[in-house]
């Protein structure tokens, strides 16, 4: 996914091509697919078949694929009639893949291997079909292909093996792909900023509109009582904060940082802004969803240990995920929100015996004064941003 080799120089042309690419609407039907895919993550967690550990993998290897699909259509043309119908294709493996994971490790995992192996193999073989016109790009996919092949079949192998065999495959080929990805020293990749702003940035605000739906739906079940109205204004309030947290700056900072850079440093930000960072933060949201909907379910009594961890996990992975972000991209460390993950774990671990509503409550009116401190510290990054 990352070129890291000699320097690559484009043409103030193509530059200016690429930076124009916009996502397609056939991108945005495959994104619903694995969104639906990262929040069945959410199922796997409360359900007695998984696990944090568990689901933090399994997230891994959906992000993954999903991701090495967002590099595919990064680079060819998917108005192509075989690429899209390739793609619907990859799309229907998904969807059964996304109906898989609550049982993934049991009774479904080999539904879910298939349907991976499926969808990581038909990415090949689609850049292969989109790039048959560029040697360059065709030979980039050629250095990748072989840790791209091992990874997906050691998921496959995995699939009918039971554990402990099965997580330690899964975690194998998670981190044969991660290791490929920084390994393969190759020319020929080509980043459009604009289309990976916006492609990531589509699926962070899809995948806050599933949180949102899955508090609705807890709270359409459940009598609206006071106490009910205000927990779940509180969860909404909580998504809110996670989109100012990342479309405040990041969203826009990133475009304007992968748009001066160019060749190689474009490619390798790409890979660690996109790939790599955007994971903890489609984890914090997961987390998040688990806990706000604990919290609507039984908002006058106390968390579970389950539904505790996760309200930690999810602002720890999100305020440090997007911290991470800021300071791979303009080397600013985001000091409100280090000091907000730090703080957020011991006060929660202080109440961890009030009502659900009031812990959530305190987790978020965290977050918010964090980001409203920043607000002001970060003013002149801000206006930058905007004016990209």
């Amino acid at each position: 996914m990352s070129a890291v080799a000699g320097p690559e120089v484009m043409s103030g042309a193509d530059d200016a091509e690429e930076s124009a690419r916009r996502t397609s609407y056939i991108e945005l039907f495959f994104d619903l697919v694995f969104v639906f895919a990262i929040t069945e993550v959410a199922t796997l967690i409360v359900d007695a078949d998984g696990g944090f550990l568990r689901a933090a993998l399994i997230l891994g290897l959906i992000w993954w694929a999903w991701s090495t699909y967002a590099w595919l259509t990064n680079a060819i043309d998917v108005e192509l009639v075989p690429v899209r119908l390739a793609v619907l294709v990859a799309t229907g493996a998904s969807f059964f893949m996304a109906i898989s994971v609550p049982t993934a490790f049991g009774a479904g995992g080999f539904m879910f291997a298939v349907t991976y192996f499926v969808v990581r193999s038909l990415m090949l073989a689609l850049y292969l079909l989109g790039s048959r016109d560029d040697p360059e790009r065709r030979a980039a996919m050629a250095r990748l292909a072989p840790w791209f092949l091992v990874g997906p079949t050691l998921v496959l192998v995995g699939g009918v093996l039971d554990d402990p065999w099965r997580t330690a495959l899964w975690a194998a080929s998670l981190f044969v792909d991660v290791t490929g990805t920084f390994r393969a020293r190759s020319a020929g990749w080509r980043v459009s900023p604009a289309h990976f702003a916006e492609r990531y940035g589509l699926f962070i605000i899809i995948a806050l509109g599933e949180s949102i739906v899955a508090i609705g739906i807890t709270a359409v079940d459940e009598a609206l009582e006071p106490l009910l109205v205000l927990a779940v204004a509180v969860a909404v309030v909580g998504a809110m904060s996670f989109w100012w947290a990342y479309f405040d700056i990041a969203a826009r900072g990133m475009e304007r940082v992968l748009r001066r850079a160019h060749g190689i440093a474009r490619s390798d930000l790409a890979r660690d802004l996109f790939t790599i960072l955007h994971y903890p933060l489609v984890l914090g949201i997961i987390l998040y969803a688990v806990a706000a909907k604990k919290t609507v379910a039984a908002p006058d009594e106390p968390l579970t240990q389950t539904g505790l961890v996760a309200l930690i996990g999810a602002m720890v992975a999100f305020l440090v995920g997007s911290a991470a972000l800021r300071w791979r991209a303009i080397h600013v460390v985001a000091r409100e929100r280090l000091v907000a993950a730090l703080a957020i774990p011991m006060v929660l671990v202080l109440l961890r015996d009030v009502p659900a509503f009031a812990q959530l409550a305190v987790a978020v009116a965290m977050v918010v004064l964090c980001l409203a401190v920043e607000t002001v510290t970060t003013r002149a990054i801000r206006a930058v941003a905007r004016t990209a």
